[in-house]
């Protein structure tokens, strides 16, 4: 599952090293897992931050699947916003921005060949 929050763009996996209870919460982003741990715990431990080097996401987190769904539920109660992108990329990010912008965009040419193959 990958989420874009306030708090960060998350990817949400099971995998061998979770117990039945548990997911992995990976980011790209240090900051982003501590803010994320921040908002479920109210502090950040960086030691319970993973770091594994030559992997896709290098940044790694173990939660309960409870506080994920908790998360993900008050994510979407404090939705107060008519745009996305202007309320989830913090201003003076502008790194986060262009990464952002450019899944937006290839989601949108995608979304736009879709169409044309079922209108041809």
């Amino acid at each position: 599952m990958w989420v874009f929050t306030r708090d960060g763009f998350f990817s949400a996996v099971w995998d061998k090293f979770c117990g039945a209870d548990e997911i992995m919460i990976r980011a790209r982003c240090r900051e982003d897992l501590c803010r994320l741990s921040k908002k479920l715990r109210g502090f950040c431990d960086p030691s319970q931050i993973l770091e594994i080097p030559h992997v896709d996401y290098l940044y790694r987190i173990k939660i309960s699947k409870q506080e994920w769904s908790a998360y993900l539920a008050r994510c979407a109660l404090d939705i107060d916003y008519a745009s996305v992108k202007k309320n989830i990329i913090p201003a003076d990010d502008k790194l986060r921005e262009r990464a952002y912008y450019g899944v937006w965009q290839t989601l949108y040419r995608w979304q736009s060949s879709v169409r044309k193959k079922i209108n041809d």
